[in-house]
């Protein structure tokens, strides 16, 4: 009798310890809560929430308030508010000038007609006047077999740079080796002072130099750090300048190779080489600067592990939109799927942690971030000034208009193949009902161009999710609905809380990113980079 006994407590021990291992069912969200969130966010009250408005300062509030209520514990520098000091540079009357030089004369090029330019964030007054060098696509990526600065001496030169990349780089490494930032530091590098972009014909078709002198006039933002360096600045570069395809040809007149060669010759498949121009080229600019705070909203919720509770999970979503644009009638960009949905989204996948009764293992962050709208700048901000411990972060969650359009079938993840959390989101997905589809525009390079990227450039895997395009009822056309939101409703004052936010879209979005949370919270090992990761690889030996 006493050796049943001791086996039915064995077996019974064993059945309770297996049960303990199953993932526990997934909670569910409250439509209500979210459609609450996302209506006094979108609201006209807040004038469409852009970076350092008052409109934006309520919304702050307004989120931090509901991270109060629910019992978070404010993680910020001051409560849950962690200011981010800007400084916003504006031409007020100091409109750049360019005047190309050479054996036969002057040719000065006009502002918002031949050339545009941003106001300068280092200096309210900046000059450069130096030979021209051309340098190709300006990449610098020998393991890919690509060095656009052999041979080439631009020390205290103005680069003359392509824009886009050779057709051959994969796409994701492709978008960071084309990425102004990458190549302007690729320059500095080398000693350039100062830089001109040009642009291709097929990236003149998806994006027309027309298009950009509609914004000639528009600020600059930056934030800076103790010193009052601007964040992204590189020092040593002059502003540069970004100029029309006819006026560009001028530089190349008396040149080995005329800009329409080389465009030809890419046409045939060749990457262009670069060589001198036969010019020179004075560059003035200036700027008043103005100085502007504008807070991310950080809360957290305590792990229960002993050593994984310093380890933190972090949940970022961005909480500016546009603000507002001229003209009559409604013009207030209220970003309601851009980006109240995302923040409405993170603030009820907290709520489904509270009430869960089940603590994380982990530590949470829920970082309501600033100025994404700026290029990214809250999110780089708090990946760079953590108000935790450097390196203490393992993951990043990202949730940016996650397109809540239609209940659908499946999710996208960006970011999916370059970590573990691939693997997880899986999982997620699997639990919720749903499937993961591969990126339907993987020219878009997603993966680069979100909040998630700021935490990748510091070395931690990010995953960022978006519905996917098979809608549960199959007479939806989930492509022709995205497409038809990009078209009428994207950055206009048309994205408000009306009838195209679905709620129970919203539900299903906040139970696959709960699940994702979850696993990733309480799993022994942290989330990794996959083994030869191009992004793990690059990033995370600063680690």
């Amino acid at each position: 009798m006493k050796i049943k006994t001791l086996i039915g407590a064995f077996v019974a021990g064993v059945l309770v310890a297996c049960a303990s291992q199953q993932p526990a069912p997934l909670p569910m969200p409250s439509a209500e809560n979210m459609r609450k969130h996302v209506e006094t966010l979108a609201a006209d009250e807040l004038g469409g929430r852009r970076t350092g408005t008052e409109g934006y300062n309520r919304a702050a509030e307004y989120v931090a308030g509901q991270f109060e209520a629910m019992g978070l514990e404010p993680a910020g520098s001051q409560g849950f508010m962690q200011p981010v000091p800007f400084r916003r540079a504006s031409w007020n009357g100091r409109e750049p000038t360019m005047v190309l030089r050479g054996n036969d004369g002057d040719i000065t090029f006009k502002f918002g007609e031949d050339f545009v330019a941003s106001p300068p964030t280092v200096s309210e007054e900046t000059r450069a006047s130096a030979p021209l060098v051309f340098v190709g696509f300006g990449i610098e990526a020998p393991q890919y077999g690509i060095d656009d600065y052999t041979g080439l001496d631009v020390s205290g030169k103005i680069v003359v740079i392509l824009s886009g990349r050779p057709g051959n780089m994969p796409s994701e490494v492709g978008a960071h080796y084309a990425a102004t930032r990458t190549k302007l530091q690729a320059a500095a590098r080398h000693g350039a002072v100062g830089y001109i972009l040009l642009n291709t014909p097929q990236r003149e078709q998806r994006a027309p130099f027309a298009r950009s002198v509609k914004h000639a006039g528009d600020d600059s933002f930056d934030w800076v750090d103790a010193n009052g360096l601007p964040g992204n600045a590189i020092q040593g570069l002059h502003p540069g300048i970004y100029l029309d395809m006819p006026p560009a040809r001028q530089l190349f007149m008396g040149a080995p190779r005329s800009l329409d060669t080389i465009f030809t010759e890419m046409e045939n498949g060749l990457t262009p080489t670069g060589f001198p121009l036969p010019y020179s080229v004075s560059l003035t600019s200036g700027a008043r600067h103005e100085a502007v705070q504008s807070p991310n909203v950080v809360a957290m919720l305590p792990g229960t592990d002993p050593k994984l509770k310093d380890e933190y999970v972090v949940f970022t979503g961005h909480l500016d939109h546009t603000g507002t644009d001229e003209g009559e009638g409604d013009q207030i960009n209220n970003g309601a799927q851009d980006n109240a949905t995302g923040i409405a989204v993170m603030l009820e996948t907290a709520r489904l942690f509270l009430d869960s009764g089940r603590a994380p293992r982990r530590s949470l962050l829920f970082v309501a971030v600033t100025a994404e709208e700026e290029g990214l700048l809250g999110s780089d901000y708090f990946a760079r000034h953590p108000s935790v411990p450097p390196g203490a972060i393992v993951a990043n969650i990202n949730l940016d208009m996650p397109m809540l359009l239609y209940p659908f079938r499946d999710i996208i993840a960006f970011g999916a193949e370059h970590s573990t959390l691939g693997e997880t989101a899986a999982r997620a997905a699997e639990r919720a009902g749903l499937k993961v589809s591969p990126d339907p525009m993987p020219e878009q390079v997603i993966f680069v161009r979100s909040d998630h990227y700021s935490f990748v450039r510091q070395g931690v895997p990010a995953i960022y999710l978006i519905t996917g395009r098979e809608a549960l009822d199959p007479a939806v056309d989930g492509t022709a609905m995205q497409n038809a939101f990009f078209r009428e409703r994207y950055h206009q004052p048309t994205d408000e809380a009306d009838e195209q936010i679905d709620y129970v879209a919203a539900e299903q979005f906040a139970r696959v990113n709960y699940a994702i949370a979850r696993e990733v919270a309480d799993a022994r090992r942290k989330p990794a980079w996959y083994e030869g990761d191009f992004f793990g690889e690059l990033f995370a030996g600063s680690r």
